[in-house]
């Protein structure tokens, strides 16, 4: 009776050691995968970043008062009103 109850805490001691190691084998899986992913969402916010600093340089040369000045007068005809054109308008 003693030699069968030693049989089966050797097998689950045996079992539990296996289980163990499939658990370790698989949080090293999920460690490594999350990781990656980390790295490849960190690589996107860098190239977001990127982009964002070359459309805010575009915004701003874009919207340079001398730009909007130059395309008003060149394709709109438009041109700084003399000051006998002017009119002030009061609320």
């Amino acid at each position: 009776m003693k030699v069968i109850h030693s049989y089966g805490l050797t097998l689950l001691l045996l079992v539990l050691v296996v289980l163990s190691g499939l658990s370790v084998g698989y949080v090293s899986y999920e460690n490594r995968r999350l990781h990656n992913r980390i790295q490849q969402e960190l690589e996107n916010r860098n190239s977001a970043q990127v982009e964002w600093g070359k459309l805010l340089l575009e915004h701003s040369t874009l919207t340079s008062p001398g730009r909007i000045e130059k395309v008003a007068r060149e394709k709109l005809g438009m041109d700084v009103p003399k000051t006998d054109q002017i009119e002030m308008v009061l609320p």
